[in-house]
């Protein structure tokens, strides 16, 4: 899924439904089947039986923060902050003044990912999503193998 692509379903969604992606396809948890959508659950790896309730990533920058760590693991280096009057994205039209961003790169492979958005859980959720989305996991299973 590209980038747009992406954002447009994340648009799309509530905050808990984000979550679930996270979980699912940047953190690579497996979510229960038999949960309300309300309540997400996923299953603790260790513990097949047992069940977690879904971080709110998208919401709380303590869980977001371990998003960051998952894209540390996978070769990522980031860098967060805000647009400002001087930024090139609020004069460009690409961002508002004062949203939140995130960026995920690995200057080796040349790879930039970018998001503003209103917060900074969602920018950071948004743009580990977008990298994802851009087959960028490959180079992160690479990454950690040649670190062992």
């Amino acid at each position: 899924m590209k980038r747009d692509a992406i954002i447009t379903k994340w648009n799309s969604m509530s905050p808990r439904k984000r979550d679930d992606w996270v979980a699912e396809k940047v953190m690579g948890l497996e979510l229960s089947d038999n949960m309300l959508a309300a309540y997400p659950k996923y299953r603790l790896p260790d513990y097949p039986d047992y069940f977690r309730d879904v971080p709110n990533y998208s919401t709380d920058i303590a869980a977001a923060w371990d998003v960051i760590q998952k894209m540390k693991d996978k070769g990522f280096s980031f860098t967060l902050g805000e647009a400002s009057e001087k930024s090139g994205s609020v004069i460009l039209g690409e961002a508002n003044l004062g949203d939140q961003m995130c960026n995920f790169h690995i200057v080796t492979k040349n790879i930039f990912i970018h998001v503003f958005k209103e917060t900074m859980p969602e920018a950071i959720c948004l743009a580990a999503l977008i990298a994802q989305g851009e087959g960028i996991e490959e180079y992160g299973r690479l990454h950690s193998k040649q670190k062992s």
